[in-house]
């Protein structure tokens, strides 16, 4: 029983450690008067009594709430159990008589650490562990003492001492304690005996009261400022090294001019502690870079440095990066164009979060750093091409209407099918001579062998003849295809109609209305020269326009 009081005891400071704060107190005098307890060899429910007087120096704060002191104790005990018969059957040379009382005086003189706890505002538990030496003197030296109780003997011994302590102040300088002791000894001989139970021990219980001496002005926290300082000037606890828990003791507000009572001066969502010691960071000002973001959020949140106005240096603050150009302040180039956000936005108004800001095919850092082009234009000399058709497809100059100077644009050579690195195809040949209700082989169109893709030799064949379409607004035309023998029916069928549909898909693609175009595949159909020879099947591989 007495084992599970002590252990929830020791437990009870785990659930009333957050409540308020009672100052420590520097010296206290106690002086106890105790029910005394023997365990051993010989044990009953039989109490006795005795009485310790004890002084205790508070030492240093551990923690926000708890406190060390030091202690030196002097206790004298009466220990005493009653001998019955079925104590000890075997041992017949003991001669025990039932009813004889037996006892031992013992007197320990000892050191302890004591750890305060809080409780309350008036109320305080200590827990304690210590050495001690103690004189114990038991009846009768030959081991029958339990017959002869007028013989006793003197010795030593040494002891661990582990107390739990609950004070009530009664006033400023008085209060009640409530306490238990367990003396665990280095002897089996309390009692006179060795040879039962190892270990003998004691414990101690009961009332007292302590008197706690005025103490002077000191510093009782250790933190600079002298207990009348913070008692009258700062207002501060004069037994917490930090007041407000914010890391920084109290003098050091004192000297930094942030407040002790307030955890976050600047009220940024940081510590003064922490803005001081690990974000080095203004405890006085909210914003310490100025940056438009408080200290806390650019920590907490955003994850920017709070001391730095531009955290990834790309010349944007890291505000304007969040709330006016949604752009990663972590990032100087959050759209990976190779420009950073501040050139975008300050040096080339372009869109930080796009790549292509003006979508023509070439990124903001290739228009301004390589080809010079306007980034913000899609066709940077009005020519009628992209900038990136003209860099990436046709290879014209995007900074000249006419790359080849032969006074032909780009724009007009690539739509009418000449070349536009070519100034001798600028002046155009004269166009087809198409009649209505003519047929005609359009000579000089080739496609890939077995093929339906247009060969680049045709361009200038049917360049002319988009020009004599321009000319003949009215005329409409089938195109026809045709393919010599070799192969099966339906493979020159297939064959056939593609080629028509890839010189139909250049005609329209130069200029020239669908609703005047339309195409058929004839295969093999209508040769105009013999399939045993390859110059026959090459007249009969052909594209026909039927004149409307």
């Amino acid at each position: 029983m007495t084992r599970r009081l002590l252990f929830t005891a020791m437990l009870l400071p785990i659930f009333l450690h957050a409540q308020p704060t009672a100052p420590p107190r520097e010296w206290i005098l106690g002086l106890h008067a105790d029910a005394t307890k023997y365990f051993g060899d010989f044990t009953d429910n039989r109490f006795s009594s005795g009485g310790a007087l004890s002084l205790s120096r508070y030492l240093r704060p551990l923690g926000s709430s708890g406190a060390l002191y030091g202690r030196i104790f002097l206790g004298a005990y009466d220990l005493q159990w009653l001998a019955t018969r079925d104590m000890f059957p075997v041992f017949d040379s003991l001669q025990s008589k039932a009813g004889d009382k037996n006892r031992c005086f013992v007197a320990p003189i000892g050191v302890q650490g004591l750890y305060r706890l809080l409780v309350g505002p008036k109320a305080e538990l200590f827990l304690g562990l210590g050495l001690e030496v103690t004189y114990f003197s038991p009846q009768d030296p030959n081991g029958a003492g339990l017959a002869r109780p007028q013989e006793r003997y003197g010795k030593w011994t040494a002891g661990i001492p582990i107390s739990a302590e609950f004070e009530c102040m009664l006033s400023e300088n008085l209060a009640l304690n409530f306490h238990a002791m367990l003396h665990a000894v280095f002897t089996d001989y309390l009692d006179g005996f060795s040879g039962g139970n190892a270990g003998d021990m004691y414990m101690t219980m009961g009332l007292g009261l302590s008197y706690s001496f005025p103490a002077p002005d000191g510093d009782a926290d250790f933190d600079g400022l002298s207990d009348r300082q913070e008692r009258e000037i700062t207002h501060t606890d004069p037994y917490n090294r930090d007041t407000d828990g914010d890391g920084l003791s109290d003098k050091e507000e004192l000297v930094l001019g942030t407040d002790p009572l307030n955890p976050d001066s600047d009220g940024d969502g940081l510590s003064d502690g922490d803005e001081v010691k690990v974000y080095h960071t203004n405890p006085l000002n909210p914003d310490t870079d100025g940056d438009g973001l408080p200290d806390g959020e650019e920590v907490f949140k955003y994850h920017t440095d709070p001391t730095k106005f531009d955290t990834d240096g790309d010349g944007l603050s890291d505000y304007e990066e969040l709330f006016r150009y949604h752009t990663d302040p972590l990032k100087q180039d959050s759209d990976g164009d190779g420009l950073s956000d501040g050139e975008e936005v300050l040096k080339y108004h372009t869109d930080p979060l796009k790549v292509d800001t003006d979508g023509d095919g070439l990124s903001d850092y290739e228009e301004v750093k390589v080809y010079h082009t306007d980034p913000l234009k899609v066709d940077t000399d009005g020519d009628g091409l992209t900038d990136g058709d003209e860099v990436h497809r046709y290879h014209t100059d995007p900074l000249k209407v006419d790359t080849d100077g032969g006074g032909v644009g780009d724009g007009v050579e690539v739509r009418r099918g000449t070349n536009p690195l070519n100034p001798r195809d600028d002046q155009p040949a004269p166009g087809l001579k198409l009649i209505p209700g003519k047929t005609m082989v359009l000579d000089g169109v080739a496609f890939d062998r077995d093929g339906a893709r247009l060969a680049p030799s045709s361009d200038s064949t049917l360049a002319r003849l988009v020009r004599s379409l321009m000319e003949n607004t009215q005329l409409t035309l089938e195109i026809a295809g045709y393919t010599d023998d070799r192969g099966t029916v339906l493979k020159n069928d297939v064959l056939s109609q593609r080629r028509a549909d890839a010189v139909k898909a250049w005609l329209i693609a130069h200029g020239v209305g669908s609703s005047r175009l339309s195409s058929t595949g004839m295969g093999a159909r209508d040769p105009v020269a013999s399939n045993a020879s390859a110059a026959g099947r090459a007249k009969n591989n052909r594209i026909e326009l039927h004149m409307k």
